[in-house]
């Protein structure tokens, strides 16, 4: 089942009601959703990225505005409908003793098995399936709270995935878990976006993942939700609206966030070879690279950089110092010197 979601003039937040003031937190917001679309969330802490998920999926209710899935109003969905259409995976730790990995999984099928939840021999196949995908086929019987916090989070994007609906909703589903893991999952949410046509939206304070994985941002500011693919977004420098400090910039070249103040020297840099990660490391060290200039300016340090057969040679040379290193980590140990 194909499902379209429309988010028209849709105000967020927390009502006082001791007040007459409605508690808005974010402004009237205006997007959309599209079968076989990732998306990813980012935004500054506390910006209200929870909240607004926790509002698309009908845990919250929306202070002003509209969301509608196939043209019908969220609130207009019966709770049983609403859980065929949309899984939701939070932030929240479940705890709870002696639940098995299991059953915690087999929740995700409640709305197909009726209300006293018997599984039937497909159910256990489908729960089986997504914990073979999310990597813990092995610890169904293990007790939930003897897991860790990436084993668990894990177990919940299962159960979500068992729930199968067309719109899967995350908050942070990669917020406890390693690198390895952690792309792991992005790659399974893609493939369930992509091959299975279905919406993915998940928020995310990783820009590294949105960037590289996603077909679109949502950008979350005070004033503005902005939308667009991740190659718009960098160079259209709109991450920018993510930096408080002077001192730090977004480069959109490299589609990163920098340090900017601590750029203080330059550094030329002499190489037929790809310099970026050369270029990253020397930014650490506080200088700037220039590959390859016609020709060096008086009192600027210069680098040769060469891998060959023989590994990595870095030759360093300024005045009349010249000194060799194999490695990044000795260059740096002996710039961090001077």
């Amino acid at each position: 089942m194909n499902v379209t979601i429309y988010i028209k003039q849709l105000s967020i937040g927390y009502p006082n009601p001791s007040s007459t003031a409605k508690g808005v937190i974010l402004p009237p917001i205006n997007a959309s959703l599209t079968p076989g679309e990732l998306v990813a969330i980012v935004g500054r802490n506390g910006i209200g990225k929870s909240t607004f998920l926790r509002t698309l999926v009908g845990l919250q209710p929306a202070i002003d505005g509209l969301i509608e899935i196939n043209d019908k109003p969220l609130y207009a969905y019966k709770k049983d409908e609403l859980s065929r259409l949309v899984g939701f995976v939070s932030t929240d730790i479940t705890r709870i003793p002696h639940l098995k990995v299991f059953d915690l999984v087999a929740l995700g099928r409640f709305p197909y098995t009726g209300w006293m939840g018997k599984l039937k021999v497909n159910d256990k196949m489908v729960i089986y399936d997504a914990l073979e995908m999310v990597g813990l086929r092995t610890m169904a019987w293990r007790n939930v709270d003897t897991l860790s916090d990436g084993e668990r989070q894990r177990t919940l994007i299962a159960r979500a995935l068992v729930q199968d609906t067309p719109v899967m909703i995350l908050d942070e589903p990669t917020a406890y878990l390693d690198v390895i893991h952690k792309y792991e999952v992005m790659d399974l949410l893609c493939q369930i976006a992509h091959k299975e046509n279905k919406i993915v939206l998940f928020s995310t304070h990783d820009l590294n993942i949105a960037q590289n994985m996603v077909d679109k941002i949502w950008l979350v500011t005070k004033s503005e939700l902005i939308e667009g693919a991740p190659e718009d977004m960098v160079m259209s420098s709109v991450f920018e609206k993510l930096v408080t400090r002077t001192s730090i910039r977004f480069n959109r070249i490299d589609g990163e966030f920098e340090m900017g103040k601590r750029l203080l020297k330059t550094m030329a840099v002499h190489s037929r070879q790809d310099i970026r990660w050369i270029r990253h490391a020397l930014q650490r060290f506080g200088y700037r690279a220039l590959q390859n200039p016609a020709t060096t300016p008086d009192n600027t340090p210069e680098l040769l950089f060469e891998v060959n057969r023989n590994g990595l040679r870095l030759s360093y040379n300024y005045g009349m110092e010249r000194h060799t290193f194999t490695s990044v980590y000795a260059l740096g140990q002996y710039l961090r010197s001077l």
